[in-house]
């Protein structure tokens, strides 16, 4: 008897474990609601609208209207002022998106001007040689928009040997006192009004750029020239208000003829013999150079 109630027990308490062990389980486990089910739901179809957004092979970008989409200054840049640079982005830049700051730097990641151009301009001088296209093209995306103040006179000087030769061959204030961007300051090609930095000499005449530069060329400002038969002495007496005050003043024939027919060339002072012949004796008139002993000046002729 004693054997049969130590089983009973024995199975009375591995019983209540097990009830215990389901008990537990029970507390457990999730009872599977309507809300989770919907969640569950929910979840499937956004993997699904993913996998849909991924599901193609993508193409390199090849067009114009690819690239403008995130680059639209620089298309509007080209498409303004671009020049022969309005071409297919690939046909440049063959690798793009490949800027990294420690592996890639910025420098060689843009295309080189030279892989299209070589040395456009030749290999300029020893002060300025040109091998850096950005020196003057400072944005290739508007390549013929060079800003003038940004050019030093030895990079002007590089392709402009005419004008160098003219302003360094003739020394004036041009040369000394002003650089090419004073002048072309706006940019490159830009061709100021003289009288942005000059007042007329010659208030009396209606002075403009033609006029200005009808005496002096612009970059041998100091050589003048002019025209015999254009000239008006308003314009001489600018300058030289001495003689023409003179010859206002004391009237004579000479009052009325040109002061270019006598001086052709500038601070050419012609001999009285070119017009007047030889009015006098062949003694009187052995030295031509001595009519002044006379005749004073000729903008002031009374007889002595």
């Amino acid at each position: 008897m004693k054997t049969v109630k130590k089983g009973a027990i024995a199975f009375s308490v591995t019983a209540i474990a097990a009830l215990l062990l389901v008990a537990v389980g029970c507390q457990k486990a999730v009872v599977p609601t309507k809300d989770t089910a919907v969640t569950d739901i929910a979840k499937k179809e956004e993997k699904k609208v993913v996998a849909s957004l991924y599901d193609f092979q993508p193409q390199p970008l090849h067009s114009v209207a690819e690239c403008a989409q995130c680059h639209i200054g620089v298309f509007d840049r080209i498409k303004d002022a671009g020049g022969k640079h309005q071409i297919e982005c690939v046909d440049c830049h063959k690798e793009f998106h490949i800027f990294n700051p420690k592996k890639r730097p910025y420098e060689t990641a843009i295309p080189k001007c030279e892989t299209c151009h070589r040395v456009f301009h030749g290999e300029g001088t020893k002060e300025t040689p040109l091998v850096d296209c950005s020196s003057c093209h400072t944005d290739p995306h508007a390549p013929l928009i060079i800003p003038g103040v940004a050019l030093s006179n030895n990079a002007c000087m590089s392709c402009h040997t005419k004008e160098s030769k003219q302003i360094t061959d003739n020394v004036s204030r041009h040369t000394t006192e002003v650089s090419c961007s004073d002048c072309h300051h706006v940019k490159h090609g830009y061709i100021p009004q003289c009288n942005e930095c000059h007042e007329s000499h010659s208030p009396g005449f209606a002075m403009d750029d033609n006029a200005c530069m009808s005496c002096h060329p612009v970059h041998m400002p100091a050589k003048i020239t002019y025209s015999e038969k254009d000239t008006p002495n308003l314009i001489c007496a600018g300058c030289h208000d001495q003689a023409y005050d003179l010859l206002q003043n004391n009237y004579t024939k000479h009052t009325d003829v040109k002061c270019s027919e006598c001086h052709s060339v500038h601070k050419r002072i012609p001999l009285c013999s070119e017009c007047h012949g030889m009015p006098h004796s062949k003694k009187m008139m052995h030295d031509t150079a001595k009519c002044g002993d006379c005749h004073g000046i000729a903008h002031n002729l009374p007889v002595n």
